[in-house]
């Protein structure tokens, strides 16, 4: 069965022939090719700087004294150490390895909370098959660390149900695979530092010993976050004499849902205000498409850009104050900011479709451009047979999407209904819930609703369904009354 179980969710790698990216997939490979450089040699003799002088002025990323800060570098050591082997799809097979971990390990604590009359194999497989007719093998082969996000949910779902049945091995495998998955994507700690009030009302609600592990696990995982950052920004401004810049998400999608914008046109031009150069920026064009986060954080033309087009220590300074831009404008508009935010949890909660991991042309191109790599070494980003022919996707996403209403269905069913399955059950399956909101908000609120960050943790209602149903309880048969004569 757990041989069925791997290829099932290897199935979209095998028949795609080669693992899934996305555009940002090439500068995950830049940077942790830049980094192995300087304790490996080059992975050819055309890479990094050699490659990226060669390409549009546009498209070279760090011109300036500034190092980007949104990407991971231990996903981009990972990334790059794959492709410099030519094995990219050695980075799914350590996705599923690390998808598979994590469920056993789930598994194991909570068989010890009450008899669920199956073995742990069962348990491990069992709902994975289940979440593989969905988009989980589609995140399995997909080079971003986004298949992560689940992994951590799971990992803390579980710690909440039955934390206090880890023995030791298995705590600190927990803490290191939460640890890793964390560092990976930048929303992965803003899901930790969400995380952490609701395990702390789980702990008040609960009595008995081990009730704080939960609330301890996630807050060390957002302290974890937190300290992976600032480590990185010492190592790149030592090392490259660079500060690091995080790309101002927030800011944009504070503009693009309205409040952020009211309050800039209020407020500039003020010299205390740094965003209002951007909103400077904004005016330079009146094409009305311009004002969409992925434009105003991206694009370049004169005709779409505005924050690419600033002087560099704008584009700085306004990234620097993404964070107390956010709160101005939350203080200055309370109701708005977060009806808005709630609207985005909401959109993001509808998208699930698995569009966005399947690369088109112009995200093949990027991605070439972006790894720094020449032609000639980028061959595996051309042999995309899902491309080929795009009519299965909207039969798929149409599949997918029923069977998640009726995985939601079932899940709500039994944890309504008492009795149904042990209550440490209940609150793993209510966990998992929990969390796959948590992320619509992240991602919604701070980035943009997208598919991709939806369809990325989605796949957990139907392993929490089929996990509800293997656990749940039956009614012992009565027995015969009746005495033989």
């Amino acid at each position: 069965m757990l041989a069925a179980t791997v290829v099932i969710c290897l199935s979209v790698l095998i028949i795609n022939r080669g693992p899934l990216f996305y555009f940002d997939t090439g500068s995950y490979f830049r940077q942790g090719n830049v980094a192995l450089s300087m304790v490996l040699p080059p992975a050819s003799r055309e890479t990094g700087e050699t490659a990226a002088s060669k390409r549009p002025k546009a498209e070279v990323a760090d011109e300036d004294d500034t190092a980007g800060g949104s990407r991971s570098m231990a996903y981009a050591l990972l990334v790059a150490a794959f492709w410099r082997a030519d094995a990219l799809a050695g980075v799914a097979v350590v996705q599923l390895a690390a998808v598979l971990l994590a469920v056993w390990l789930a598994m194991r604590m909570l068989q010890r909370t009450a008899d669920t009359g199956r073995s742990t194999l069962e348990l491990v497989t069992i709902p994975l098959l289940a979440a593989a007719t969905t988009s989980l093998p589609f995140y399995v082969a997909y080079v971003m660390p986004d298949i992560f996000a689940a992994i951590m949910l799971i990992l803390i779902a579980a710690v909440v149900a039955a934390g206090s049945q880890m023995r030791l091995a298995e705590g600190l495998a927990v803490l290191a695979l939460g640890a890793f998955a964390v560092v990976l994507h930048s929303s992965h700690m803003g899901i930790a530092v969400l995380m952490v009030p609701i395990a702390v009302i789980a702990a008040l609600l609960r009595r008995g010993q081990g009730r704080w592990i939960a609330a301890a696990f996630s807050l060390g995982l957002a302290v974890i976050a937190i300290a992976e950052r600032k480590v990185f920004e010492v190592a790149v401004e030592t090392a490259t004499k660079k500060e690091v810049m995080y790309t101002p998400h927030i800011t944009a999608r504070l503009i693009v849902d309205g409040p952020g914008m009211a309050y800039l046109e209020e407020t500039c031009p003020q010299t205390d205000l740094a965003t209002c150069a951007l909103y400077e920026a904004l005016s330079w064009s009146d094409d009305p498409y311009r004002l969409t986060a992925a434009h105003i954080i991206f694009e370049r033309s004169k005709r779409l850009g505005s924050f690419r087009l600033m002087q560099p220590e704008d584009q700085k300074a306004v990234a620097a104050e993404q964070r107390e831009f956010f709160f101005r404008v939350l203080a200055n508009r309370p109701v708005a900011t977060v009806l808005a935010l709630g609207q985005n949890a909401v959109d993001q909660l509808g998208s699930n479709s698995v569009v966005m991991t399947i690369p088109s042309g112009p995200v093949i191109r990027n991605a070439k451009s972006l790894s720094g790599l020449p032609e000639e070494k980028l061959v595996v980003l051309d042999n995309i047979r899902l491309t080929r022919d795009p009519s299965w996707l909207e039969p798929a996403d149409t599949i997918h999407t029923a069977i998640y209403l009726i995985s939601f269905a079932i899940v709500a069913w039994i944890l309504v209904r008492p009795g149904q399955v042990a209550p440490q059950m209940k609150v793993f399956a209510l966990f998992l819930l929990i969390g796959i909101a948590v992320n619509a908000l992240v991602c919604g609120g701070v980035s943009q609703p997208a598919p991709r960050y939806g369809a990325r943790v989605i796949w957990l209602l139907p392993f929490a369904a089929a996990f509800l149903l293997l656990v749940r309880r039956h009614p012992k048969p009565r027995s015969d009354a009746r005495s033989a004569v």
